[in-house]
């Protein structure tokens, strides 16, 4: 709990942990296989790592989030009050998931489950899939968008109030977005390039692998020697 704070405190925004509200279930954000990177007032980023036969402790997820697969993922998942089901997941796939509810990830395999998930702290609306089926069972509506010098774009899912996509870049490219959407997070797959590789061109510095854009113009240009990828999140609307 205290290094969730001291995390906490450095992030430039309010940091609300609320009380749980299913029985028995801890925060996700308090769960100790779940490690809080990242948190302003509109999305919260935990670093999830669940060892080989290992389980979760029963957490509960208070808002909607959506996960990356961080390598070819199968565990059972644990959800209170409905029978357990195997989940799989291909690597660098995203799933969203509605709250609220509580769970076990019980991992059986021989390999870590590692991923990425970001809970989304206003309501969120509308939400269809892009070019992945991040909400399972619903169409998936695929539209690229052009391609860019080095930089390729992956739109995974939207909702009323944002867009959500994998973005692959080359050695040497710069990611950068039109003026009108620069208000935008950028989420490192791996700290290590955050910390190494992916240099901020303007305003702004990597907080647990997170860069949250305030306006202006900014670039991350890729410096190191292989491919880099980030999650980009990007609000919609007024």
């Amino acid at each position: 709990m205290l290094r969730h704070l001291l995390l906490a405190a450095a992030f430039a925004g309010p940091v609300v942990l609320r009380a749980q509200t299913i029985a028995g279930a801890v925060l996700a954000a308090r769960e100790p296989h779940h490690h809080l990177a990242y948190e302003d007032s509109t999305l919260r980023v935990l670093r999830v790592r669940v060892p080989p036969h290992d389980s979760t402790l029963l957490h509960e997820h208070d808002a909607d989030y959506f996960w990356i697969a961080l390598g070819a993922s199968e565990f059972v998942n644990a959800r209170l009050g409905v029978p357990d089901a195997v989940a799989r997941s291909a690597d660098l796939a995203i799933h969203y998931a509605p709250a609220k509810f509580a769970h076990v990830a019980r991992n059986t395999g021989a390999t870590p489950f590692d991923n990425i998930t970001v809970e989304l702290l206003g309501a969120q609306s509308g939400v269809r899939n892009l070019c992945d089926e991040a909400l399972t069972g619903k169409a998936v509506d695929c539209v690229p968008p052009a391609a860019r010098s080095g930089v390729s774009e992956h739109p995974a899912f939207a909702t009323d109030q944002l867009r959500v996509s994998l973005v692959s870049i080359a050695p040497g490219a710069d990611l950068q977005l039109p003026g009108t959407m620069t208000n935008a997070w950028v989420i490192a797959l791996d700290t290590a390039d955050a910390a190494h590789a992916l240099a901020i061109e303007g305003a702004g510095r990597w907080l647990g692998g997170t860069f949250r854009a305030a306006g202006g113009r900014w670039a991350i240009r890729n410096r190191g020697n292989r491919l880099s990828r980030v999650l980009l999140v990007v609000p919609l609307g007024p």
